[in-house]
Parts: structure tokens; sequence; C-alpha cells
């Protein structure tokens, strides 16, 4: 191995890191500073909190419960680093192997640092840390068998950052295809809404009820005192998350084979993924994905004939009561969102929502609901669509990227712009939103009123979560990472900025839900039961937040007017 030269990469990388965090300023250089020492003594306590509970647990809990609570810091642990996962599908290396193809570099060596680095992130700092200091309490409290707990989760957790960054290697040289591309993102989608809800359809399967009937019945007859049933024990076997919650009862039961047999399975699964994802990296690099696509030359030979759409082309049809100008941005931003994949991620979320809201209700014991529930399901189910929807809506010109320089050449109005953009996101809100007022309004058998209060919910929340959400944009632009709701290395007064947003929107949308307790209270005290009060106060706060919305533009498009270079050179600057 050549030391120097891997001196001079990790010097390159930390002389580019050092330069970002200068020209960040200062007051990003402070909020990183805490954000990284927050996280830093969050992980300590964590450790803490594991070296003290460890002796307890281990003393006192049973080797079932051992087994659940690993199970319980598993699960977590997988479901923050499945949600980076979501936001970041494409590849995000930390030295560019690309720009050392040229160079007499050992590039072995330049790949296990950017797979080291990717370790650097939150899932990792705060869980590894304190999964080790619990296995050592463990080990204080039962004996030193528990010590090989260490290994088992050293290697589930190169398990599955090997197979996550083989997984981006493999998505990147398949996103190569832009058309690909947007298939690639809805099937990623639908499989993590399947793995997640895996285990809630396994243990709500026949199967598993039958088992656990059985176990139930073998614990009241006094031939089993087990907590858990010996399906889902036998469950872990076969499942890498179970293998350490697996191991640690097995371990409790003083029986080292298994803990032994899982991590040396992981240590070998690892290895696999690590030796797959270099061998993608090399082709995704190299150009070897795409010797069979057809070069340049011989598209530019055989020209594909461009055939106009028989009704015209969509920007040019005009919307009633609208001028032309903010017509044809309007429809130019439909367009545009209509085929970026960043937000067909973003509508994902709430359907992912609707899934597990779905499988929560077929899983819990049936009943009729108290009228209350469906008069306030309907509206709450437009509210939680919009707050998913809220980060892609909060960095509107983000979105157009390059495209952004558009809209400060034409001689349209600044508020007109404003408006026109928050059009153009309005037909897939209310898209969404219909879908799951629909939904809930079966599920919970609402009446007609709840679901007319929903419809008439979807624009008066929509214009009152645009008032936040237009003035993050023009303050705090970002550029996203292209397929992907990841921005390009932040400033943390974006994190800032965002994290306050989504604080401040439910507190905004707070008034749309006073008529359903005004609708409770006349319904309480039998004040005019025929008076569909919930509805009539959506249509007053309609109104209001319409009042709001337009007199808020005007001020807006000004401040949009004076900070436009700004955002230009935020949404358009390829950050290294």
């Amino acid at each position: 191995m050549n030391w120097e030269q891997l001196r001079a990469i990790i010097w390159l990388r930390f002389r580019l890191s050092r330069n970002q965090f200068i020209r960040a300023g200062q007051l990003n250089a402070v909020l990183s500073i805490g954000i990284l020492t927050f996280m830093l003594i969050a992980a300590g306590v964590f450790t803490v909190l594991g070296l003290v509970l460890g002796p307890v647990a281990g003393a006192k809990a049973r080797p079932e419960v051992l087994m659940l609570v690993w199970d319980g810091l598993i699960c977590a642990f997988f479901f923050i680093w499945l949600t980076g996962l979501m936001v970041e599908l494409q590849r995000s290396e930390s030295i560019d192997l690309e720009r050392l193809l040229h160079l007499p570099v050992s590039l072995q060596q330049v790949f296990v640092l950017n797979f080291a680095a990717s370790h650097l992130t939150p899932s990792i700092i705060l869980f590894l840390p304190a999964m080790i200091a619990f296995s050592i309490g463990l080990a204080f409290g039962v004996g030193p068998l528990m010590a090989l707990l260490i290994p088992l989760v050293i290697s589930f957790i190169f398990m599955i950052s090997a197979w996550t960054y083989c997984l981006r290697g493999w998505l990147a040289a398949l996103m190569v295809n832009k058309r690909r591309r947007r298939a690639i993102l809805v099937w990623m989608t639908v499989c993590f809404v399947l793995l997640g809800q895996l285990p809630n359809v396994l243990v709500h399967s026949p199967f598993f009820r039958k088992q656990n009937q059985k176990s139930s019945t073998a614990v009241h007859d006094g031939k089993s005192d087990s907590l858990v049933s010996r399906a889902l024990i036998d469950l872990h076997r076969p499942m890498p998350l179970g293998w350490v919650g697996y191991g640690a009862m097995r371990l409790r039961q003083g029986r080292p084979w298994p803990a032994l047999g899982a991590a040396a399975a992981g240590c070998v699964l690892g290895a696999l993924g690590l030796m797959r994802a270099y061998r993608l990296t090399l082709r995704f690099y190299t150009g070897a994905e795409n010797k069979g696509a057809p070069s340049a030359a011989a598209q530019a030979v055989s020209p594909a004939v461009s055939r106009k759409p028989r009704g015209g082309l969509l920007v040019e049809r005009r919307l009633p009561w609208l001028r032309d100008d903010i017509a044809g941005l309007a429809l130019a931003t439909f367009r545009s969102l209509a085929r970026a994949p960043e937000l067909k991620m973003a509508l994902a979320m709430p359907l992912i929502f609707g899934a597990i809201g779905f499988s929560m209700f077929f899983s819990s014991s049936k009943g009729k609901l108290p009228w209350a529930v469906g008069e306030a399901a309907t509206p709450v189910a437009v509210v939680l669509t919009l707050f998913f929807l809220a980060p892609s809506m909060a960095n509107a010109f983000g979105l157009d990227r390059n495209g952004f320089r558009t809209l400060v050449l034409i001689p349209t109005r600044r508020d007109h712009i404003l408006f026109a953009k928050n059009l153009g996101f309005f037909p897939f809100v209310a898209l969404i939103a219909l879908v799951l007022v629909a939904v809930v309004a079966a599920l919970t058998n609402a009446s007609w009123q709840a679901v007319l209060t929903g419809l008439v919910q979807i624009p008066t929340s929509f214009l009152l979560f645009c008032l936040p959400c237009n003035l993050t944009s023009i303050l705090t632009p970002y550029r996203l990472a292209q397929g992907s709701l990841k921005a390009k290395r932040p400033k943390a007064i974006v994190l800032v900025a965002v994290f306050l947003s989504m604080l401040i929107q439910p507190i905004i949308v707070a008034p749309t839900l006073l008529p359903i307790g005004l609708q409770l209270v006349f319904r309480h005290d039998h004040w005019l039961p025929w008076l569909p009060v919930n509805l009539l106060g959506t249509l007053v706060i309609l109104a209001l937040a319409a009042g709001l919305y337009w007199i808020s533009l005007p001020p807006l498009g000004r401040l949009l007017q004076r900070r436009e270079q700004t955002i230009l050179r935020e949404v358009t600057e390829e950050v290294e």
C-alpha cells in the first residue's frame, strides 16, 4: 500500500471540507459546530446509559426480554439508516474516483476511504457506541460470555453498510439512464413500504396467530414459561435483522455458538457486499455500464423526429381567470414537477403513511368508531399530506436548479412568480389529499359533511402552508442532488431553517381544526344539531386564508427580487 498517496488524498479531502466550511460563513460554522456537538453529546449520553443499564438488564431480564430489547435497538437503527438511504438513492462519494482514474493512485485505497467515510452518519454515531456500551454492561452483569455481542454488533453494522454501499453503486449505474431512473425510484419506494410492513403482516398472519394461541394456552396450562412465541423466536434465525437479538438470547442462556456463527456470517456477507460494490464502482467510473449505449455521433446522424402533441404543448394552453404569463409559468412548473423524481419521492410519503394506516386498521379489533373520529379524520389527513410535502414546497426554487436563470431574466412580477409556483404544486397536493380523504372516509364511515369539509380543507391548508414555505424558499434555498431529496452539502442554517419551518407549520394550520371543536361543542350541548358548523367554519377560514395569502404575496415578491441573485448562486452553484 502507498501510504504517501493515501495521506495526500486524505489531505485533499480535508482541504476541500475546510474551504467549504470557511465559505459557508460564521453563522453556518457556529450552527455546524452546534449540531455536531449535540450529536456527540447525545452519543455520549446513550453510551453512558448503555453502561449503566447493561448490568441491571443482564442481572434481571429474562433471555426473551433481552432478545426483544436488542430487536428494538436494531429496528430503530435500521429505520434511521433506511431513512437516510431514501433521501440519498444516488452515489455520493467523499472522493470522486473519476478525477483520479488518470493518476497513478491505488483506487482500492480510495474506495476503502470512501466506504469508511460513508459510516459517518447519525445512525452509526448515535447507535454503535451505545450498543457496544450496552454489550459491555451486559458482560459485567451476566458474565464475560456476553462480550461476544460486540463482534456480533460490529459484523451486523459492517454487513448492512457494505450492502447499502453496493446498493447505491448499483442504483447509480442504473440511473445513468434518465428514463429508467424514475421507474427505479418508484419501485424502491414500493420495496421499502413492503419491507416496512413485512413484520406487521407476518405477526398478524394466520400462522403466527395459531402459534401465539398455542403459546398462550401452554403458558396458562403451566407447560411453558416463555414470554415470546416459539414461531417468533424461530423467525430470528433466517432474518439478518434478528441475528443480534437471537444471539443475545442464546448468550444469556449460556450458548455462545449461535452468536459466533451469526458474527462470522455477517463478516462473510459484508465482505461479499464490499467486493461486489468495488466491482460495480469500477464499472461505473470506467464506463463499462454504457458500452452498449449509442454514441452521441450516432444519435446525431439519425435524429429522432419530434412530434408535437395534437392539442398543442401544455405550456401553450391558457388557464381561466389568469394572465398568460402566470398561466404559462404555472403550467411549466407543473410539467417540470411531473417529470421530477424528487417530487415523486415526496408524493410517496403520504401514500406510505396511508399504507401503514391500512395495516394498523386491519390488524386492530373491529368495531364502530365514535362520531368524532370520522369528523376529525378527513381534515387531519389533509394536514398530514401537506406536512409530508412541505419540504419540497419550502425549496421551490431548488428544484429548478439551473432553470432558475430563466426566472431571473423574465420580466414577470416576482409576486406573480411565487403565485405561479404555488399554483403548479397544488394539483399534486390535491390529488394525494383526495386519495387519503377517500380512504379515511371509507375506513371511518365519515358523514357527507365530514367529506365535504375535508375537500374544502385542501385549499385552506394549502394556502396556509404556502406562507412559511414561500418565505423559506426565498431565505434559505439549497441545491438538491440530482434524483434525490438530499441537499448537496447544505449549510447548517439551511437545516435549522427547514427544521424551524416544520415546527411552525402545525401552529399555522391549527386554526383549520377549530371548526371541529365547535362542531363537537354544538353537538354535545344540542345547539342547532342540523347546522353544519364544521363546514361553515372551514369556509370562513378558507376566505381568511385566501385573504392572508393574497396580502403576503407583494412583500414576498419584493423580498424575492432583492434576493434572486443569492438564490441563483445557491441553486446553480456546483458544490465540491
